[in-house]
């Protein structure tokens, strides 16, 4: 899929998008998605084969299927839980870039890399602290959230939630929007 030069350079660095400009810096482009998936926006991409100035290098001549797996592998295995991303190739003047997304999931506090949390502040990412830790874990945690709550389907904000489950092993909240969404904590 071919993407042009000035594509590139509108996007810059930003709290969701890190530019690498050779595999060989996975380790750095891995702490750099931790950080973008902890942070409030819950998304990030890292772009192999451009130069933080928005240059296109390419990435390294060779197997770009074996490429892609090894970097599927080192998500696979550092990540704590586990990451689900996607890895695309792109073609930019006529040069390879590999593109990894991902997501952190609404049921997620936050992601380790490696053994350690990070959190993307702008273009930078910076590892959690332990507080930080326990505080996002608390935030992001819908049994002990008071609210507001939003719902991720419609986009619906409520304040409180008071919708209660019997079942036969007990009693637990409803997150069900009227939708056929679920409310997540508003940040």
């Amino acid at each position: 899929m071919p993407i042009s030069r000035d594509e590139i350079r509108n996007l810059g660095e930003t709290q969701t998008v890190e530019f690498k400009k050779s595999l060989s810096s996975q380790k750095e482009a891995l702490k750099a998605l931790c950080g973008m998936i902890n942070s409030d926006s819950a998304t990030g991409a890292v772009l192999f084969g451009v130069s933080p100035d928005g240059s296109i290098s390419g990435i390294e001549p060779g197997n770009l299927d074996s490429a892609q797996k090894t970097l599927a592998q080192n998500v696979q295995h550092k990540f704590d839980p586990s990451l689900i991303c996607t890895i695309e190739v792109l073609e930019c003047e006529g040069k390879h870039l590999m593109v990894l997304k991902a997501d952190r999931a609404s049921g997620v506090a936050y992601h380790e890399y490696d053994g350690r949390a990070y959190i993307r502040e702008g273009s930078t990412a910076r590892q959690l602290s332990y507080d930080e830790k326990q505080q996002l874990s608390k935030r992001r945690n819908r049994d002990q959230h008071n609210g507001p709550w939003k719902c991720d389907r419609c986009g619906s904000f409520v304040g409180m939630l008071s919708s209660i489950i019997i079942t036969d092993q007990r009693a637990k909240k409803s997150y069900d929007c009227p939708c056929g969404g679920e409310y997540w904590p508003a940040a």
